[in-house]
């Protein structure tokens, strides 16, 4: 992975982080003289600036969503208690410390899996329904047009579909990865893939100099992951550490080399990706997988 892609993940990061934290404002806009449930509102407003000006599909924009959605919960929160218990202090009181003690350890959570790169959904949230309808609802019609060749065209709409079900698998089985550094190689190749998938979305012919990345690479990664995690519930922990060794390097070469698709289609240059996938044939081969 490059510095430059490091430092741009980070920044992802760090902007996901201000974002979850912009909730907290909600306290000290409590001493303005407003209703507390009207300076919990208030609160929201960096969240929803930060979301304009990121670009919508990165990991910053989304979670700045999270963080407008908690905010919201927390003013129906408050404006719910202050209604039900005006009239009984202690209630209202305890109530108002119940919101906040839930707050704090929703937002210690998100703190955390923003911090590793982790996507984060809050309870009930429906972000990740409306993002996976986004994801994988295409136009086809309009791409149709776009294609002279109807027979490209269905394998175009094939390979999209099939990077979606690859993509969804790999990020399962991220999940399911013990190891911090594996799951942030996982985040970060995810990441690059749905940035992938934008372009191709955005510009469909493109498609013709990507079919050898998404002829191998998606659904290699998957069934390594996958093979990854089985192999590492039944084996000593010698083992264990060579393999995630092994798999830590090879999805630095899958980052690197999407990184490269992505910077390709770009800049409209020609690929040619054989080199790289004989390499990783002989990697995985070597690795036992």
């Amino acid at each position: 992975m490059s510095e430059l892609e490091l430092e741009q993940n980070q920044e992802e990061r760090k902007w996901a982080r201000r974002a979850h934290l912009s909730t907290i404002l909600t306290y000290p806009m409590a001493l303005l003289p407003f209703p507390f449930f009207i300076s919990s509102l208030g609160a929201m407003v960096y969240p929803f600036v930060l979301w304009l000006s990121r670009n919508k599909s990165s990991y910053s924009a989304k979670q700045s969503l999270e963080a407008i959605y908690l905010q919201a919960l927390l003013s129906l929160g408050f404006f719910g208690f202050g209604a039900k218990f005006s009239d009984d202090r202690v209630l209202l009181v305890f109530s108002y410390v119940l919101m906040a003690f839930l707050h704090v350890v929703f937002l210690g959570i998100a703190i955390y899996r923003t911090t590793i790169g982790k996507a984060h959904h809050y309870p009930f949230s429906f972000f990740p329904l409306l993002f996976s309808s986004n994801q994988t609802k295409e136009n086809w019609n309009e791409l149709k047009k776009k294609f002279e060749d109807k027979v490209e065209f269905s394998e175009y709409k094939s390979q999209m579909e099939k990077l979606d079900e690859f993509r969804s698998k790999t990020e399962k089985e991220s999940k399911s990865l013990t190891d911090l550094t594996l799951q942030g190689l996982c985040t970060e190749y995810l990441h690059s893939l749905s940035d992938l998938r934008v372009k191709l979305a955005e510009d469909p012919l493109s498609y013709r100099k990507a079919k050898q990345f998404l002829n191998y690479f998606p659904e290699t990664v998957s069934k390594i992951l996958n093979q990854y995690n089985q192999l590492n519930s039944e084996v000593n922990s010698a083992e264990s550490e060579k393999r995630k060794t092994e798999l830590n390097s090879l999805l630095s070469e899958v980052i690197k080399t999407t990184e490269q698709v992505r910077n390709k289609l770009k800049a409209d240059e020609t690929l040619n990706l054989d080199v790289e996938i004989t390499a990783m044939k002989k990697n995985i081969e070597f690795g036992g997988y």
